[in-house]
């Protein structure tokens, strides 16, 4: 239903433009398809915000009113068709009147909006038939299931989460190994919020712990909250747990709201408690709760779990659940399989498919628990096996483990708004297991029409993008990954992933929907008489790529995404006249003539992903397709220019190349540019001027080679007119001697005379190393009153003071820190309340470690720091307490510890006082400690 609904709601606004620009013999019947269309919307619109009780069981009453939404769907389709045939013919045609010829392409002829108009007629007059799909939103599925997982089975492998989670909720100095007096921070009501996709063990986690404590309280309940709870009744349940035996717990019939909140207030007036709040969804049922929990200084502790990151900030403490490692995710697997996680089976090939199965389920005990009851039932043959690899992620799969999985996952799903789902659902034309760059996912889901302004207060339809992405975040449905921004990491774009049980659902409901097909090893060819709207190839060999490929009808395919290793040397794109994305990224393309025969065909298409397609140059027709919106030409290193038609492409808003590829004059022609990445000055060192009139710029990474006094002045004046400015990368290089040149202190004038607008997000300046970085110390402009968003920030410095830290930890915003500073000459101490969000912290480089003192970064989780044993000492700290006990987050640890003169009894010391800091720490975090300079330390026969 979502998605007729969001394909019927991304051609109104087209037939809006329509109408405003054209007042031809269609007018008439565009104005009069407006109408129908939006009478279909808005019923289409209120029976998805109603959702559906039962994804995957449709009921029979239900099939009329399936077929009615995909009806309009398709009707949708064929509108966008003509709609975007008229408006792009139009548009072509001054062109084609001032070339003289008939050089520019010419749109597909589609269906007449006469027709179209008494389609959506005859439609809208049966309209009523939807109703029989519009069901309710599905109850919490505590409330109806224990998602078929006992306490036991869910936490394995979860001791060590229970373990922290104590650790956090008890008070200091409580038990007899701790013999000191209570902090009175302590004896305040101290809340944390468990939270983590569906799935996870939330519930499992929080009874394990619940069981553990409730010894050393005065009273104790654990309630199940719920979606779209009554309040009435969770209070009546927490008064009849925590013991008090009044009127209003006996009731059977719920008693008034306030009451009740004043009687569960008294009661716990001298009480210590503790209470566990299950499955929280909103903040406003928070709210209401804890009106009745009274902080009365007798230590009391409250858990919750939830899904939503938002909610877990306004309860307290987030404590987010982790999935499993792979080794407790196989011992879960063995162990529902066979009763007992030592036991083995004798056929390796068995234990090859099982391992598999296990590391595809992405850590989640529900997933795992599933796939592993469907897999005991399949042990007859090995074709079973393999067929239950094969469903993973498909949504094929529907037995009755499955279909529960799937009702624990669909909750979270219709608890959406209706354009939020019909994205989430595009999320599976991607792979399971596939990193999914999250400006990727953005600017597909922008060229699919399903991001449309309405009401929003954001400019840009990018930005809004992300905020969907952001909600998913928050809401656990789908996972950031980390991002390695070292200069030889990995990942240094921002992925996201989708873990199994929402992929199966998507899977599933997609392919209810006809919204995606997916040919892989499973499914080889198209279904027959099956219109294909969006179509991914997944095939593991060439030639399963190959006959797929060549078995899609083109003339109604809208979307195309080939996922390596795929081969697209079959795709014939003469006939895909509407194809809107087209995503070959990963493929090999260095052999085939697909782009330079048929790509200046594709008029309407406006998302054309060719990163790492190993091409050598760029077609040049590329600047016949006017709709443009998304060029993505990165990592291919072959390209040595970009062709003077692409300044042709005023719809482009996302220009990408690889820092090899030299742009052409003209590029500041591009005014509707948002993000321009990884240009360089080496081939082209006039772009830094033509960046001035690249007003609507977000996001700008660039290399600055060999930069002159006068390029550092182009910057400045284009920086000052860039008011819309988000992401700011300027890799500084001088080239050659192997050293990268002296880059020092090129940026000097940006670091001192610019004046960020508010909203910048990410500051990056970064050189060959460190020693020749490109600023001499911190800008003068970062503070929290200029730069209130900065949320990530990697510098190098030729020199990192105290007044840079503490500026730095009064940012509001920041989450990534990473300074390289070539020397430091004072101790560097984080403040109490510094660095409020920082989640992860690297100071490498550097000569002395940073000092944390109680209540700095309480949320950070990994730090990276240097410093050298000699300096450490010689500025008093000869204990090498750093601190690293106060940050209570703390998951991982890196030390890197310079040994360079010291003795080697001082090298001992240090390393010893790390070790101890490690085994105290109270979140257990994992410590590396790296050594070096052992070969210049000071030895006893030295002179």
């Amino acid at each position: 239903m979502e998605i007729a609904a969001a394909t019927v709601g991304s051609v109104l606004p087209k037939l809006q433009a329509y109408l405003l620009l054209k007042h031809d013999g269609d007018h008439h019947d565009a104005e009069l398809l407006s109408r129908e269309l939006t009478s279909i919307h808005a019923a289409l619109r209120d029976a998805a915000a109603h959702g559906h009780a039962s994804p995957g069981l449709p009921h029979d009453d239900e099939q009329e009113g399936r077929a009615w939404a995909g009806a309009a769907r398709e009707l949708a389709y064929d509108v966008d068709d003509a709609i975007d045939a008229l408006l792009v013919t139009s548009s072509l045609q001054p062109a084609r009147e001032q070339d003289g010829g008939d050089d520019l392409p010419r749109s597909p002829m589609p269906i007449s909006l006469q027709e179209l108009l008494q389609r959506a007629t005859d439609l809208s007059g049966s309209r009523l038939r939807i109703i029989a799909v519009a069901g309710e939103v599905p109850v919490s599925p505590a409330a109806v299931m224990h998602s078929d997982l006992d306490d036991e089975v869910a936490l394995v492998g979860a001791d060590g989460a229970r373990d922290r989670l104590i650790r956090r909720l008890r008070l200091r100095g409580d038990d007899n190994s701790d013999g000191g007096e209570v902090d009175a921070c302590d004896r305040k009501v101290k809340a944390v919020a468990i939270v983590g996709s569906a799935g996870l063990g939330k519930t499992a986690l929080a009874r394990s712990a619940y069981g553990v404590l409730q010894p050393q309280f005065d009273c104790a309940a654990f309630v199940s909250v719920g979606f779209r709870p009554h309040i009435e009744s969770v209070l009546q349940s927490l008064l009849r747990q925590l013991g008090f035996t009044g009127d209003a717990a006996a009731a059977e019939e719920p008693r008034d709201e306030r009451k009740l909140i004043n009687q569960l207030f008294g009661f716990l007036e001298n009480k210590r408690y503790l209470i566990v709040l299950d499955d929280l969804w909103d903040g406003l049922s928070w709210d209401k709760i804890r009106c009745a929990l009274i902080d009365n200084n007798h230590g009391s502790r409250i858990i919750a779990t939830t899904r939503n990151f938002d909610v877990a900030d306004q309860v307290g403490t987030p404590y987010e659940l982790k999935p499993l490692s792979a080794e407790d995710s196989r011992t879960l697997f063995f162990r529902t399989v066979f009763g007992h996680e030592d036991k083995r089976c004798p056929d390796d090939e068995f234990t090859k498919v099982a391992e598999t199965i296990s590391k595809k389920c992405s850590g989640v005990p529900l997933a795992i628990v599933t796939l592993a009851k469907m897999l005991a039932t399949k042990m007859g043959g090995k074709k079973e096996w393999h067929k239950v690899r094969g469903y993973i992620g498909s949504g094929l799969e529907n037995t009755l483990d499955v279909k529960n999985m799937r009702m624990v996952t669909s909750l979270g799903y219709y608890n959406l708004p209706p354009h939020l789902r019909a994205c989430l659902l595009y999320m599976s034309v991607f792979p399971e297991d596939y990193e999914i760059r999250r400006d990727r996912l953005v600017w597909r889901w922008i060229a699919e029409g399903f991001v449309q302004f309405e009401d929003s207060k954001v400019e840009s339809l990018f930005e809004l993008g992300e905020s969907y992405v952001d909600e998913f975040v928050n809401r656990s449905m789908i996972q950031l990954l980390d991002v390695d921004y070292a200069d030889d990491g990995g990942r240094d774009e921002c992925c996201c992933s989708v873990s199994f049980p929402l992929m199966d659902l998507i899977s599933h409901l997609s392919s209810q929907e006809t919204f995606i097909t997916v040919l892989d090893d499973e499914q080889q060819a198209c279904p027959s008489g099956q219109q294909i709207r969006r179509a991914s190839f997944r095939g593991r060999s060439k030639t399963e790529d190959s006959s797929s490929l060549a078995s899609i009808s083109m003339p109604q395919l809208r979307s195309l995404s080939v996922f390596s290793p795929g081969n697209a040397e079959s795709i014939d794109l003469s006939t895909a006249g509407f194809l809107r994305v087209l995503d070959l990224e990963g493929c090999d393309l260095s052999r085939s003539h697909l782009l330079q025969d048929h790509i200046g065909s594709l008029i309407h298409l406006r998302y054309l992903g060719l990163r790492d397609t190993r091409i050598a140059s760029v077609p040049e027709n590329i600047g016949k397709l006017r709709s443009l919106q998304t060029l993505d030409l990165a990592d291919n290193t072959k390209v040595d220019e970009l062709r003077a038609s692409v300044v042709q492409l005023r719809e482009l808003m996302c220009l990408r190349v690889d820092y090899l590829t030299r742009v052409p004059t003209g590029i500041g022609s591009l005014t509707a540019l948002e993000e321009l990445s990884d240009v360089s000055t080496r081939e082209a060192p006039d772009v830094v001027e033509e960046l001035g009139g690249l007003t609507k710029l977000r996001v700008l990474r660039m290399t600055l080679w060999k930069p002159s006094r006068r390029q550092e002045e182009a910057l400045l004046h284009s920086l000052r007119g860039m008011q819309n400015i988000q992401v700011l990368d300027v890799y500084v290089t001088g080239g050659g001697g192997g050293g990268g040149g002296d880059c020092s202190q090129r940026l000097d004038m940006v670091r001192e005379a610019w004046a960020p607008p508010r909203r910048l997000r990410e500051f990056h300046a970064r050189a060959m190393n460190c020693y020749s970085s490109s600023l001499r110390v911190l800008p003068v402009w970062i503070d929290a009153p200029a730069t209130p968003r900065l949320a990530v920030l990697i510098v190098q410095l030729q020199e990192l003071r105290q007044q840079d830290v503490e500026a730095l930890g009064r940012l509001p915003a920041l989450r990534v820190l990473r300074v390289d500073p070539y020397a430091n000459k004072e101790p560097l101490v984080v403040p109490g309340g510094a660095f409020p969000r920082l989640t992860e912290c690297r100071f490498r480089d550097s000569d002395l470690g940073p000092v944390f003192q109680r209540g700095a970064a309480p949320r950070l989780r990994r730090l990276e720091f240097c410093f050298r044993v000699r300096n450490t000492i010689d500025l008093g700290n000869d204990g090498f307490d750093f601190g690293l006990g106060n940050l209570e987050s703390l998951e991982e640890a890196v030390v890197y510890v310079g040994c360079q003169e010291s003795t080697e009894p001082e090298a001992e010391a240090a390393e010893a006082a790390l070790r101890g800091a490690a085994d105290a720490h109270p979140n257990r975090a994992n410590f590396d400690v790296i050594t070096f300079g052992e070969e210049l330390m000071c030895f006893d026969d030295d002179n």
